[in-house]
């Protein structure tokens, strides 16, 4: 009875494992740009992307490496001149 529940444990985790991945597979991958921030002790990376709802929005988020902490998100609504601006830079 143990093997059995065991067993059906293990291929339960195998098959939500394979299904995320199939799943992700098909989902859009957005361009990001990405740096870190160089600072005294801790280190951030920092993304930078616009949503695909809605265009104009350019949204920041900071990770930092302390597991304490939660990521920061910050969106912003830009005019078209910086969005063409932004296309630019991506290339």
């Amino acid at each position: 009875m143990k093997k059995l529940f065991f067993i059906s444990i293990f291929l339960t985790n195998i098959f939500a494992f394979q299904w995320s991945t199939i799943v992700g597979m098909f989902k859009k991958t957005v361009n990001t740009l990405s740096y870190t921030i160089e600072t005294a002790g801790i280190n951030p990376r920092v993304y930078e992307f616009d949503t695909q709802g809605y265009p104009r929005m350019h949204c920041v988020v900071i990770f930092r490496d302390d597991p304490r902490s939660a990521p920061a998100m910050q969106c912003v609504e830009t005019n078209p001149q910086n969005i063409k601006l932004n296309q630019q830079l991506m290339k």
